[in-house]
């Protein structure tokens, strides 16, 4: 069995924003935490914290709503994953080898924080996503 087929637009716009609210309350409690420690710094507990989720919540809850099998759901989001990995640390990583360009290397990772996740989306299941249709 391939992808699920096609959908309403509507209805997966409605499921987008039910999972995103359920992943983002979910995460209040952890963020808090992070909030509450005025830390910045990036060591393994704020990337697990704060900079994969910001990311992740929004690719995982396109990707839950998108009709596709689940076990192709979860190989994408493994794979979305890895790559959101990949993108921060190397960011993260250029900022200290280039120190004279690190402001211009946090707007890029700010843009690719609200970016990212959306292009790793359509990557991923752009035969699904432009098979949409509006009723």
């Amino acid at each position: 069995m391939g992808d699920v087929g096609e959908m309403d637009i509507i209805v997966f716009l409605k499921k987008f924003i039910l999972y995103l609210t359920i992943l983002y309350v979910l995460w209040i409690p952890i963020v808090a935490k992070y909030v509450s420690v005025s830390v910045v710094s990036m060591d393994l507990t704020n990337f697990v914290l704060f900079y994969l989720p910001v990311n992740m919540i929004p690719f995982v809850a396109l990707v839950f709503a998108t009709p596709i099998e689940k076990s192709r759901m979860a190989k994408i989001i493994i794979s979305g994953l890895l790559l959101t990995i990949i993108l921060i640390f190397s960011i993260y990583r250029l900022q200290m080898i280039f120190l004279t360009f690190q402001t211009e290397l946090f707007y890029i990772y700010a843009i690719g924080r609200i970016a990212f996740p959306f292009l790793l989306w359509i990557a991923f299941t752009h035969k699904t996503v432009f098979t949409l249709k509006d009723q």
